[in-house]
């Protein structure tokens, strides 16, 4: 304990008003609004497949990181004489592993390993470090708290991605549940706003996902106009869910299940219909949307 002390010391000796700006603008890149983001627009827009791929794999890793943190139960550093904790209100929970360095490592790796891109592996590696560094340096996690997260954020994306992909190929999203059940099974257990939001989200991206491929088949090609409509109506429906139905629903676990999955059903299944109601998915160049979309977004 008294080497990561001195080590977080060391890290926030150079720390001024700049870095302060600058390092908790690189740790919003571990935080749900940006997962949000790059998992929406994939799935509206670009890859459907890779959209729910992202999304599994960022779920379920957040879920097991949220488990491990209430089994082991570590201290966080904020509070300790000498250490300057920042953006508090993100670190929520204990401290090991990182969650912001677990989602970020799950995230990149995921997209690294789907695209295979020189230039994504430098941004890739670069993102997941900075915000591992930025962790450390906001005083909100321990050095063995970033270095847990980002170790298991890559083995547990190579497992997801394998587990995806064999139900992907198997066409079947049903067998998905195979983890998915198991999770759900525990908020018995764990009972965290965290562990609730997460699981949350996951249920209904499942069910969600059974739901579309066996019904609704939607297709993301269209053209540049109609996809920022897409965006504007999916991302309304998601802030209004996220924020003003908070507003309306008790604080408690409970509720932050419910919103957060009305979320996860809004982006795979309402919007979706949405989209194809106000004819704005071009399902009339099907054939020639699917063989464009598997040269440029598919692995």
């Amino acid at each position: 304990m008294d080497i990561m002390l001195e080590i977080l010391k060391f890290i926030q000796s150079f720390s001024n008003d700049t870095f302060d700006f600058l390092f908790e603008l690189i740790t919003m890149l571990g935080e749900d609004y940006f997962f949000i983001i790059v998992t929406a627009l994939f799935y509206w827009c670009f890859n459907k497949n890779l959209g729910y791929k992202l999304a599994f794999i960022y779920l379920t890793s957040g879920t097991i990181n949220t488990m491990i943190k209430e089994i082991i139960k570590f201290p966080r550093p904020i509070g300790y004489e000498g250490i300057r904790s920042i953006r508090v209100e993100t670190a929520g929970g204990y401290s090991f592993p990182s969650g912001h360095t677990q989602q970020t490592t799950s995230l990149f790796t995921t997209l690294m390993i789907v695209f295979k891109k020189k230039w994504l592996y430098f941004v890739g590696i670069i993102s997941m470090l900075l915000v591992a560094f930025s962790r450390m340096y906001l005083g909100v996690h321990w050095p063995t708290d970033v270095l847990g997260g980002l170790i298991i954020g890559v083995l547990w994306t190579i497992f997801s991605i394998k587990l995806f992909d064999w139900a992907k190929n198997k066409e079947n999203p049903i067998l998905l549940g195979v983890l998915v059940i198991p999770m759900f099974v525990c908020i018995l257990f764990f009972k965290t706003s965290t562990y609730f939001k997460a699981i949350g989200t996951l249920t209904t991206l499942w069910i969600g996902y059974i739901v579309e491929d066996k019904y609704i088949k939607y297709e993301t090609k269209a053209v540049w106009w109609k996809q920022v409509i897409k965006a504007g109506i999916g991302f309304f429906g998601l802030v209004f869910i996220k924020v003003f139905v908070k507003q309306l629903l008790p604080l408690n676990i409970y509720s932050d299940f419910l919103r957060y999955a009305l979320m996860g059903f809004w982006m795979t299944v309402i919007s979706p219909i949405i989209f194809r109601v106000l004819n704005i998915e071009e399902r009339k160049e099907l054939g020639k949307s699917n063989k464009h979309s598997k040269e440029v977004f598919m692995e």
